[in-house]
Order: C-alpha cells, then sequence, then structure tokens
C-alpha cells in the first residue's frame, strides 16, 4: 500500500502567508479514497463478476422469422472475482430457456445454475432479450439469484453472438447454435 503524502499549497493573504489545507486536504482525501477503488477493485462490494464462453444450442434451428425455440449451453467461466466469497475464481454455467425468437430478435425466459469452483452452487432465473448490432447479436440478460449462494441478489449478464454459418438462418432447419464472450454479473447492481 501506498502512502499519499499531500502538503497544502501557501496562499497569501492580509494577514500574510496561510496554508489552503482545510478545502484541499479534504479534496486530497477524497482522491485518495476513490482512487484506490476505482483502479484496484474489480468487483464492486458484494458483487461477483465472471468472464467466459458461451456455447448456444437451439430447438429447432433459429430462423429469419419468428418461432418458439428451445435453447440450452454448458459454459466455462474462466475468470470471476467475488468480494462477497474470496474463493471463488471461476465457475461452470448450464443453462435453458424456452421463447420465442429469430436470428435478429427475441425473448425468452428460463433458468441457469452455476457451479463454483469452491463447490457450491447458484440457481438463477432469467430473461433474455435478444437485438441485432450490425453483423452480430446482442443478448441482454436480467434476473434474480433464486437459490444456493448469493440467493436474493439480482444478476444481469451479456452474450455476443458469433455465427460461422449466418446463412443457415434463411434454410428451413435454421441456426443451429452460436458462440461467443459472455459476462455475468452478481450482486450489487
Amino acid at each position: 500500500m501506498s502512502i499519499l503524502r499531500v502538503v497544502p499549497p501557501v496562499v497569501s493573504t492580509s494577514r500574510g502567508p496561510r496554508f489552503a489545507g482545510p478545502a484541499i486536504g479534504g479534496l486530497a482525501l477524497l482522491v485518495a479514497v476513490l482512487v484506490p477503488a476505482a483502479t484496484g477493485a474489480r468487483a464492486a462490494i458484494g458483487a461477483t463478476e465472471c468472464t467466459g464462453s458461451q456455447t448456444v444450442t437451439y430447438t429447432p434451428g433459429l430462423t429469419d422469422q419468428p418461432r418458439e425455440v428451445t435453447v440450452s449451453g454448458k459454459d466455462p467461466l474462466i475468470e470471476c472475482v467475488s468480494s462477497s466469497d474470496p474463493t471463488i475464481f471461476q465457475a461452470t454455467s448450464t443453462f435453458s430457456a424456452t421463447g420465442t425468437f429469430s436470428c435478429t430478435s427475441g425473448t425468452r425466459a428460463g433458468s441457469r445454475r452455476i457451479t463454483w469452483n469452491n463447490g457450491n452452487t447458484s440457481t438463477l432465473s432469467s430473461t433474455s432479450t435478444v437485438s441485432l448490432n450490425g453483423a452480430e447479436s446482442l443478448v441482454l440478460i436480467k434476473g434474480v439469484v433464486v437459490d444456493g449462494e448469493f440467493r436474493g441478489a439480482r444478476w444481469t449478464g451479456t452474450f455476443t453472438m458469433f455465427s460461422t454459418k449466418p446463412q443457415a438462418c434463411l434454410t428451413a432447419q435454421g441456426l443451429a447454435g452460436v458462440s461467443g464472450p459472455l459476462t455475468l454479473s452478481i450482486g450489487s447492481l
């Protein structure tokens, strides 16, 4: 830990030189408190944040027309930081959801189960919205931890879908699956 030493400047007044300490000292204290928090902490107090990848399977496949689809997958969360439970550093996430959507839009509801590296689990409810953003689809996920570690905490996630076969959206069978980066945040939202 580094020590921050603040020497207040001297200002000239009609009574002679004076230290401008109280105002600047308060500002320096605020900076000393906020800078380490902003640069050194990766998870907010009471938060758990994970990054990894997600591979999704669609049954039936996604097409350019909206239809009822079940989505499922099992994903590695390769890097987790938790201020709530410092024993957490990795996890595996499995999920299933059903909804009406196409290759470019839609909404779905489902659940996700996370198995943490420390042996604990969390069951999360979720709702997702899919939107097209240029050549990629972005899924915004949110919900509540309904059981296990972090029970009662809100959570959010983002999944950027990249398809290696976008032309499959134009077939009767549709797009069978996609993969891409995934981020999850639990608590302090």
